[in-house]
């Protein structure tokens, strides 16, 4: 790829925001309201954890030449490199459908029939293959894309962010504190699994520092900023809607933001303006995260972890074979979900916690890479051990606040994963009987 083409700074500052942004902020809101204003704790635990898990990259980004989550699972070991790649790769997979479901959620106002499971299903899979079209041209276009959608989102989120606080009411944020139901500590952990999904991402520049200038310089820095700007925006824009709203309005808000600036402006128009614009900001991010999973792909697959065809790539440098292949996979993610009939809401929350719990396991690995580094350097640094130490606490808790049957589910596409690398791309080197290796 020609260096003129690769992205600097600015445009990897971006390319984490708008993933982590782009489809997070926008489910934030609601979902955080099925249990309450309580999640402000969970928000400030989980974006601890997060931050830590970004510095991870921040260290990789400087010490290793592929910072990505599959190439630092392989350094720990090949095998562990090979199960990362599957389960980063279709983790990625799964989310990405999720994505495009969400963002074409808010637009129901203006397409009716996006209601209908059948005539959603369908635009999920033309947006996919239209967008696989895009992402063939390079980084360009999508650059431009999700910069101008982010912006726009991002104008929307602030504003309400900084103008909502003269309508925020304390007592009614003390009234949201806590309407599941649940003990204080039951609801603190119940908001983890979409907070942990909203910060999902930390990773996309290291991803796809192959996309990036300089990027042992360029990858560390933009991560860290990104992921500031985000965190700064999540917290100060949900706090507020929670004192603005009452929990149920926010529970049946199709789009929270949307509200809020219809009731800042008192102005309709202006809210149907700032629900299409998240849902183009959310459908824009699937862009980044397509772009992610295709090239985590063939960072498995440069290591025979994966298909050769993944590490093919067309005259812009994109692994253009890995884009279709990655389709036609989400394709048939989408024909499953329409065969699930009406009930989309609940199998969006399902491709939601279960794409997490998969890209936990690289994101783990990822930590251990920086130790592994250290004690073969014969100097392990306390500071990487505590973060690496604290960014492991905040997976595990992923996994806590999991239910039985989301863990159950995780358990078999574990195996199947295993299975899969097993018989077909492991060592098919046959030994005699009775000898071994």
């Amino acid at each position: 790829m020609k260096e003129a083409k690769k992205l600097g700074l600015i445009g990897a500052i971006f390319l984490i925001v708008s993933s982590l942004a782009g489809s997070g902020i926008i489910a934030l809101p609601q979902q955080l309201a099925q249990t309450g204003s309580i999640t402000l704790i969970s928000f400030i635990l989980v974006t601890i954890g997060a931050l830590f898990l970004t510095l991870v990259y921040v260290r990789a980004g400087s010490r290793f030449d592929d910072p990505s989550p599959t190439a630092l699972a392989t350094y720990v070991n090949p095998v562990l490199g090979a199960k990362s790649g599957f389960f980063y790769v279709y983790g990625n997979l799964i989310s990405n459908v999720s994505i495009l479901i969400a963002g074409l959620g808010y637009l129901e106002v203006f397409v009716p029939a996006l209601n209908h499971s059948f005539f959603l299903g369908i635009t999920v899979i033309i947006l996919i293959w239209v967008f696989i079209l895009l992402s063939l041209r390079g980084v360009g276009i999508i650059t431009k894309v999700v910069s101008l959608t982010v912006t726009l989102l991002l104008i929307s989120v602030v504003i309400t962010s900084v103008v909502g606080w003269f309508d925020f009411d304390v007592t009614l944020f003390k009234n949201n504190w806590n309407v599941s139901g649940k003990t204080p500590g039951n609801a603190i952990m119940s908001g983890f699994a979409i907070l942990i999904f909203s910060f999902v991402g930390v990773e996309s520049v290291a991803t796809n520092n192959e996309q990036i200038r300089n990027p042992k310089k360029v990858v560390p820095i933009a991560t860290i900023v990104g992921f500031i700007i985000v965190a700064l925006i999540y917290i100060a824009s949900t706090t507020v809607l929670e004192g603005m709203f009452t929990a149920k309005a926010l529970q049946e808000a199709p789009a929270s933001f949307a509200m809020a600036m219809e009731h800042i402006f008192g102005s309709k128009i202006i809210g149907e303006i700032v629900s299409a614009i998240m849902a183009l900001a959310c459908l824009a991010s699937f862009l980044v995260w397509n772009l992610s999973s295709a090239s985590a792909a063939k960072t498995s697959a440069d290591r025979g972890f994966l298909p050769k065809a993944y590490s093919y790539t067309n005259k812009f440098g994109i692994n253009s074979k890995g884009l279709v292949i990655n389709g036609i996979i989400m394709t048939i993610i989408e024909v499953i979900l329409m065969m699930m009939g009406s009930n989309i809401a609940t199998a969006f929350g399902i491709t939601v916690t279960i794409s997490v719990m998969l890209l936990l396991f690289p994101y783990f690995w990822s930590g251990i890479a920086l130790i592994k580094k250290d004690m073969e350097l014969g100097k392990l640094k306390l500071s990487n051990l505590i973060i690496v130490i604290i960014s492991s606490v905040f997976i595990i808790s992923a996994f806590v606040s999991a239910t039985l049957d989301e863990l159950w589910l995780v358990i078999v596409l574990v195996m199947v994963v295993m299975a899969v690398y097993a018989l077909k791309l492991g060592d098919n080197k046959k030994l005699p009987v009775g000898k071994k290796k």
